[in-house]
């Protein structure tokens, strides 16, 4: 079946960086996704990631420092205080810096991002900002994921050690959690205000949501000067009152994915890195959710992952690459 000429016209453009308007990107994921138009964007923003990240991986170490039932109440949340029976936990500074010094082991954990819960004490971050700093291996981008900040506290951040932070709106923002949206983006603005380099998203996709309601979402983040956009589905937590919705499909994640990616293949972030890849990210970045006593394995794993996924090289801290094949995997005990 011929493509729809609308939709290829549309395509091409991304491919060529032009800029593809909120209306574009909707039509566009009007489509299914094993279509052809589908397959199509899928291919085109597959080869601009290789391009952009020059077939180079990295990966990521996402550390749980502060959980516990949360008053930011999101409704997809396993730590809202309204569902959650967790109690509150704050990794103590011995063990973070144990996982801190591992994690530097083979100088190719290129970031460590460290997650709270929405309400997490500033004080209580900055620590642990410094002790990931100072225990980490020298080049190590440290972020954060917490709550909404104001100019002084981001400023703290950035004084601690902190190179970046993790930030978004979520879709729904004010209805299926207790903060807006306004909120959410002063936040981003006061991060890049104080110096940080900001990782915004378009989260949690879940398969209930309107084409129109993930494409502002993107847009609502596109021209603030971000770092970079990840685009995550919503994972089903029991208990919770957006659980019964399931999952997003696999297949419908990378299409949306495609589509944002090539709408915003023209966007140049501010600070350019090392095999920076495409301003969505993609499969080039493995984002390892620690587990502190299994660490080391999840790493190993990250790195096959990689390897699977087709990347020839792996990014260090020092912004060197390694040859990521079978006998890096091997020297690292990751086959």
């Amino acid at each position: 079946m011929a493509l729809d000429p609308k939709a290829s016209e549309m395509l091409s453009k991304g491919w060529y960086g032009e800029r593809l308007s909120p209306r574009d990107c909707e039509y566009l994921l009007t489509f299914g996704d094993h279509s052809s138009e589908a397959n199509l964007a899928n291919s085109l923003a597959n080869r601009l990631l290789h391009r952009a990240c020059t077939e180079t991986g990295q990966i990521c170490a996402n550390i749980e420092t502060v959980t516990g039932p949360c008053p930011g109440n999101c409704r997809f949340c396993e730590y809202a205080e309204g569902t959650s029976s967790e109690m509150f936990y704050e990794m103590g500074d011995s063990e973070l810096a144990g996982i801190c010094e591992g994690l530097g082991g083979f100088s190719d954990v290129r970031s460590i991002r460290l997650t709270t819960c929405a309400y997490a004490d500033i004080e209580t971050v900055c620590r642990q900002v410094g002790i990931a700093k100072d225990r980490a291996k020298r080049g190590t981008r440290i972020y954060v994921d917490t709550g909404d900040l104001d100019l002084n506290e981001c400023r703290m951040l950035k004084d601690a050690g902190a190179y970046g932070a993790v930030h978004a709106p979520r879709i729904r923002e004010g209805g299926d959690t207790e903060i807006t949206k306004e909120v959410r983006l002063a936040t981003i603005s006061n991060l890049r205000s104080a110096g940080l380099q900001v990782i915004t998203g378009v989260e949690p996709i879940g398969p209930e949501h309107e084409n129109e309601e993930i494409v502002e979402t993107f847009f609502s983040t596109l021209e603030m000067k971000c770092a970079g956009c990840e685009v995550n589905p919503r994972e089903p937590v029991p208990g919770t009152e957006l659980n019964k919705y399931g999952k997003l499909k696999p297949s419908r994640l990378t299409q949306i994915r495609s589509v944002l990616t090539l709408a915003s293949s023209w966007y140049v972030p501010p600070v350019r890195t090392a095999c920076p890849g495409t301003y969505v990210s993609g499969s080039n970045i493995a984002v390892v959710k620690v587990d502190k006593g299994n660490y080391a394995r999840q790493i190993e794993a990250a790195r096959r992952k990689l390897f699977n996924s087709g990347y020839d090289r792996l990014l260090k801290v020092d912004d060197s690459t390694v040859e990521l094949n079978l006998m890096y995997l091997r020297q690292t005990g990751s086959v």
